[in-house]
């Protein structure tokens, strides 16, 4: 459970939508040292979503014909 808080709190950070009270008692229930580890853990997998749909994209259209 506490690993699920702590991708609520890393998600919501990184696209800006937290509200200033949920954000103090967010910190104040959490550990804090494993924080960066799942920031860093997210960071890299919205990473390789955009790779991997850029990747499908651009290799259907490299398939295409007649352009």
């Amino acid at each position: 459970m506490e690993f699920l808080r702590l991708v609520r709190i890393v998600l919501t950070s990184f696209f800006g939508v937290r509200k200033r009270a949920s954000h103090e008692s967010d910190f104040a229930n959490v550990n804090i040292v494993l924080l960066p580890f799942v920031a860093v853990l997210m960071a890299f997998c919205i990473g390789a979503v955009i790779f991997g749909v850029v990747h499908l994209v651009a290799q259907a259209t490299g398939t295409m014909q007649g352009f």
